[in-house]
């Protein structure tokens, strides 16, 4: 025990100390690649944090982007005059597009308005609904039974984008609640100005709730989202999928990918990758999907339809990021994958969380993300089919995975000639240079006449090694016993230390 010892203390002791001249290039490499990295990942950092915080930003600022049926059922002055009001309030500028149909062939009818609002035509309706103006005035002007919330209805769907649309719904509802009082003294004006200013006659006959309150509204909420769980808690869901289906089976082939590189055809090589990356997701997602069962609230009843529907939504999405993660690892050095990785992450996850329809025009773009289109579909299946852009949806992450897929697989086969060229490595970097051989004088000088033989051979040696190694592509992804004992088999040690050349 004590000889191994010593024997390993010699031997450290015969190693370079970290700041030794000898050591300078090393220091400077590494120093130089630590700056890179710190350079991209603080433009990574900005780009996706402002993503992130600008699709978020102000949302009230394009509000006037979501549009609201307006439709008055009712002939009655009364519910003229309610109507001109109901329009008037609409023109501020913190409140959405309202599109009086009322005088137009269009949404003549509920079923008209809540077909259009359950397709996504528009963010929401008002209606004031038949019959309103009669019933009022029976309730003033002879105490008759009135329900104020009967006056008006607000349709509202939660499916095309579960905050958006309440932001939409309070402004709604805000300026609806604003004009209750508004109506209420216009109406009691005309009632006193009809009895010759007599309000204790007024009072008396008029129904007290029709008096102080003459319309309020409903909110019929056609499309609920019978799940428990919000928008944010999918998000991290997908978020799951696309991180543990997509970055683990890419990172996990990097360890693996060396003898398949060097034995095995490439187009075999590119279907074994594809089916891995497919199992893997297809495992993954299934497990997904029940988490998403089993944690899911009371008011929804899933079935067997929707288990495989969500099922198919998360592989979809999953795929969609994995050829795309495969063709990063293909193709970028791997100091700079994790940024790709922490972009497309935070780039995704906006476009989902937060509504891209009343965005920044700029942020738009996030119609065509995966996550995105993925967010659409697991909408319109938790609320029964509203707001149904599947086709969309769907079509976006296939063309995405098809797309990845093809690229992905001509990078393959691009590193494959590489590396079998001896131009890079499996770490996707070239190999070191190797070191040129003194010239022949020198060594002579060195070592005398009767040493350049020997010399001559150990550095033809040395070089068949090299050329060896470099025609491996060994790399820090290389399984080190697998290496050592490749290296072995092709040339073994010279038993002969430097000492003992010398001394013969």
């Amino acid at each position: 025990m004590y000889t191994v010892i010593r024997q390993h203390g010699e031997r450290q002791k015969k190693l370079l100390p970290l700041f030794s001249p000898e050591m300078r290039a090393t220091r400077m490499a590494f120093a130089k690649g630590i700056w890179d990295i710190f350079l991209v990942f603080t433009v990574v950092f900005w780009i996706s944090i402002s993503f992130l915080y600008g699709a978020g930003y102000d949302t009230m600022r394009h509000i006037k982007d979501a549009s609201v049926i307006f439709r008055n059922f009712d002939d009655s002055q009364t519910a003229r005059d309610l109507s001109t009001m109901i329009v008037e309030s609409y023109k501020d500028a913190s409140m959405p597009v309202l599109r009086d149909y009322t005088d137009s062939d269009r949404y003549d009818s509920i079923g008209a308005i809540k077909d259009a609002v359950w397709k996504g035509d528009a963010w929401a309706a008002v209606y004031i609904n038949e019959g309103f103006g009669e019933k009022l005035e029976q309730a003033l002007t002879e105490g008759a039974d009135y329900d104020p919330k009967e006056a008006v209805t607000l349709v509202t769907e939660e499916s095309r984008h579960y905050f958006k649309v309440m932001l939409v719904n309070k402004g709604a509802q805000n300026g609806l609640t604003a004009l209750e009082g508004q109506f209420a003294e216009k109406v009691f004006n005309q009632l006193l100005e009809s009895a010759d200013n007599n309000a204790s006659a007024v009072i008396s006959r008029a129904n007290s709730e029709a008096l102080i309150t003459p319309f309020s509204y409903t909110v019929d909420n056609i499309a609920p989202y019978h799940f428990d769980m919000s928008m944010y808690i999918l998000s991290v869901t997908l978020s799951l999928c696309m991180v543990v289906g997509s970055f683990i089976p890419s990172n996990m082939w990097k360890s693996i990918e060396e003898p398949f590189f060097k034995q095995v055809r490439v187009t075999q090589v590119i279907a074994l990758r594809a089916f891995i990356n497919v199992v893997w997701a297809i495992m993954i997602c299934l497990q997904a999907t029940g988490i998403v069962f089993i944690f899911h609230g009371p008011s929804w009843s899933p079935n067997a339809g929707d288990f495989f529907g969500i099922f198919a939504i998360f592989l979809l999405n999953t795929l969609a990021f994995t050829f795309f993660i495969d063709c990063m690892q293909n193709l970028v050095h791997p100091r700079f994958l994790l940024g790709g990785y922490f972009t497309t992450l935070f780039v995704n996850i906006a476009a989902a969380m937060f509504g891209t329809e009343l965005n920044n025009h700029f942020f738009r773009i996030c119609y065509a993300m995966p996550f995105h289109s993925s967010g659409f579909i697991l909408r319109t299946l938790l609320t029964d089919g509203s707001y149904n852009k599947l086709d969309y949806a769907i079509t976006i992450n296939i063309l995405w995975s098809l797309f990845w897929w093809i690229i992905s697989a001509f990078l393959i086969a691009r590193k494959a000639r590489l590396v079998e060229a001896g131009k890079m490595m499996m770490s996707n970097v070239p190999p070191p240079p190797s070191t040129p051989p003194p010239p022949a004088d020198e060594v002579a000088a060195a070592l005398g006449a009767e040493g350049v033989d020997k010399a001559v051979k150990r550095q033809e040696k040395s070089d068949e090694e090299d050329e060896y190694l470099s025609s491996a592509s060994i790399s820090p992804t290389t399984t080190p016993g697998a290496s050592r004992s490749t290296i072995s088999a092709h040339h073994k040690p010279d038993s002969a230390s430097d000492l003992e050349i010398e001394d013969d």
